[in-house]
């Protein structure tokens, strides 16, 4: 293990949104004045430095570079170069960072992941859907960041049997209808999309050797079906092949 005073600083993006008041930032050679509503990418491992005044308020999120990469594959050209946020875009940030910050450690390893692969879409669709925004079009990276929400949601309560376009609606204070209408808009329908959602959670839960001894239908209910006939036949249609066939394969 290396040494504390020697080892590398993780190679992460700072995605700094000024909130209240102002900041100004430099780094890769260029200083830059960050205003109230306004955000910067910025890396830990390069030299540079974030300042404020106290009374200033900030919302900041650090994403490993690769994984922000995959979103955002020409990451360099957007580093320090400040991006206005919308209210209802803000908003949605925010409260999209806030749902990662009840995720505890002991959060199922996909749905971290999710959670991660979800918050470096948002950041980017901050920055380089900004970019190509037309000023005289309603901001689409608005819906896709309330898509994000909800798909956020949908992950986080899977084993919800009660999940439904109402109940998403309910807690993004949208109407079913929109909710539906998210989801249309990118080719398929709220209940494909949880379905196929919940076959993978059961997928991975049947290759987990943790959960080797645990009966098939304690796993499908807890992602979420309440009909073991249902699952087996979905799930077959889905991997072509049984629940109980899978898990022998992984043994």
């Amino acid at each position: 293990m290396p040494d504390a005073a020697t080892a590398s600083p993780p190679d992460d993006v700072v995605f700094a949104v000024v909130l209240k008041g102002r900041a100004r930032a430099s780094q890769h050679g260029r200083e830059e004045i960050i205003e109230q509503n306004h955000a910067v990418l910025m890396t830990t491992r390069d030299a540079g430095w974030h300042t404020s005044s106290c009374e200033t308020q900030h919302l900041i999120v650090q994403i490993d570079r690769a994984a922000l990469s995959i979103k955002v594959p020409n990451l360099g050209a957007w580093l320090m170069r400040p991006v206005l946020l919308e209210a209802r875009t803000l908003r949605l940030m925010m409260a999209h960072c806030q749902e990662a910050i009840d995720l505890d450690g002991s959060a199922p390893t996909h749905l971290q992941h999710h959670v991660v692969a979800d918050l470096c879409s948002l950041i980017a669709l901050l920055t380089i859907g900004c970019e190509n925004r037309s000023e005289t079009s309603p901001p689409s990276s608005t819906r896709m960041l309330r898509l994000q929400a909800i798909k956020a949601a949908i992950e986080a309560g899977l084993g919800n049997h009660d999940l439904s376009a109402e109940t998403l609606a309910a807690a993004q204070k949208i109407s079913p209808d929109y909710v539906r209408k998210l989801f249309r808009e990118h080719g398929l329908s709220l209940s494909e999309y949880l379905l196929e959602r919940r076959l993978a959670l059961a997928h991975a839960l049947l290759l987990d050797p943790l959960r080797a001894d645990e009966r098939i239908g304690k796993i499908a209910d807890e992602a979420g079906f309440n009909d073991l006939s249902y699952f087996n036949r979905t799930f077959r249609r889905r991997y072509a092949t049984s629940p109980s066939d899978l898990r022998r394969s992984a043994t």
